[in-house]
């Protein structure tokens, strides 16, 4: 509980500086008046638009598991739910560990397993969102003065997340070197840990299996592009309520920026990364002559319908009969304590080398 109220805590005073930074020069008045004058019926085909892009969000989960073992759909739409309220409501993503743990099922789904699938699904998340953004700036030098900080931070994306992808193949290649060295850097620090860390390690490189398997590669992509492009297509939307006139292309940039700088981890609702990175966004595309108030009025109701959804998602998966909050709780406050273990508490049984990723279609359809 020390350690959690610490990093909630650090995760605030990020959050802060943030929105400070954001929000200095905006008349609040200007915005109460933006709000008032917004026409609100465009929230609910945005709402209609959310509930699409979360299901493409977590239908795409179940094509990097099926290599390991084919989840049901039913199962994972209800612990996805679950674990993006859990990213959203607790401080520095602490709740990134909640889905691996709701759907290990040792001994042949493990929580490592699904913390393997988590690295690719970020990676290429990643991926669309750096160049997504750097696509954005790049257009928009043409027409205006883009901040220094807004295509630093899109380069340094691009730059980390294609690391990132090379540094995911590599370790699926060479694997058992991978975990080799992962013995050793932790047995250097504790040799009792080691095998423990090797052993995590190696079911983390088993959740890249999808990679070389095309057959569930391709359907992962294009839930990938679905997700990001309902995203988008939510964002175009609601700003009609706004009159702002926003493009498509402009909603994709916003949607891009944003979600680069959700991905720095700082306090719950990722107050502060939203609103500075959501500003940087609309800079870029939106006419001078929108004022700052209704701007910001924009991003305020963007970023406050979207936490809506999600926790109206989480709360209504709650009720999953293999849901409780005590999990949640355990899993987003003592990460580094449940190891590879299933919410039932089972340890995982050792298995030997993962056989070649077979090229089957995953159960995680059949209910979809």
């Amino acid at each position: 509980m020390k350690k959690f109220l610490i990093r909630t805590v650090i995760s605030l005073g990020i959050g802060a500086l943030m929105l400070w930074l954001a929000a200095r020069e905006i008349s609040f008045d200007g915005v109460w008046g933006a709000l008032k004058a917004a026409n609100w019926l465009y929230v609910l085909p945005y709402l209609g638009l959310m509930a699409v892009q979360h299901i493409f969000r977590a239908w795409r989960w179940g094509f990097l598991l099926a290599p390991v073992q084919p989840v049901p759909f039913s199962r994972i739409l209800p612990i996805s739910s679950v674990g993006f309220f859990a990213i959203l409501a607790l401080p520095l993503r602490m709740g990134e560990f909640v889905r691996p743990y709701l759907i290990a099922d040792p001994p042949k789904l493990r929580m490592s397993h699904g913390l393997g699938t988590m690295a690719v699904e970020r990676v290429f998340d990643g991926l669309i969102l750096a160049l997504g953004a750097w696509v954005a700036v790049a257009i928009a030098e043409t027409r205006t003065t883009v901040p220094e900080w807004v295509e630093a931070a899109g380069f340094i994306a691009l730059v980390v997340f294609l690391t990132a992808l090379v540094v995911l193949v590599m370790t699926l290649w060479q694997r058992e070197r991978a975990v080799l060295i992962c013995r050793r850097l932790v047995g250097i620090i504790s040799p009792k840990l080691a095998e423990r860390a090797a052993g995590i390690a190696r079911g983390v490189v088993e959740g890249f299996r999808v990679l070389p398997d095309w057959r569930r590669l391709l359907p992962f992509l294009f839930g990938t592009a679905a997700y990001w492009v309902g995203n988008a297509a939510a964002i175009w939307v609601l700003a009609k309520g706004f009159d702002l006139n926003m493009t498509f292309g402009a909603a994709t940039a916003f949607i891009a920026l944003v979600g680069i700088g959700i991905m720095i981890p700082a306090g719950p609702g990722f107050v502060g990364n939203y609103e500075f990175f959501a500003k940087g966004a609309m800079g870029l595309y939106i006419q001078k002559h929108v004022s700052e108030s209704v701007a910001a009025a924009f991003i305020v109701t963007s970023h406050a319908t979207n936490a809506l959804w999600y926790i109206g998602a989480g709360l209504v998966a709650m009720l999953s009969p293999e849901i409780t909050f005590k999990k949640v709780w355990t899993v987003s406050t003592s990460s580094e304590q449940l190891d590879d273990v299933s919410p039932s508490g089972e340890q995982p049984t050792q298995t030997s080398a993962p056989p070649p990723p077979s090229t089957g279609t995953p159960a995680a359809n059949t209910d979809a």
